[in-house]
């Protein structure tokens, strides 16, 4: 049986500071739209319970 050739892949990434500002700043900006999203989503389902949400 032959053996697998894997090539040897050594990733080696390089990014600049202000790559890295920007993308932690994407990084953080999407955590809070999906805070925001959970939150529209509780207040919805409080209204629900209530019987205050337009339907």
């Amino acid at each position: 049986m032959s053996q697998a050739n894997i090539p040897n892949i050594t990733p080696t990434i390089s990014i600049t500071r202000e790559d890295s500002i920007n993308l932690l700043l994407t990084s953080i900006a999407l955590e809070e739209l999906s805070l925001s999203q959970i939150l529209y989503t509780e207040g919805e389902k409080l209204q629900y319970v209530l019987g205050t949400l337009n339907k």
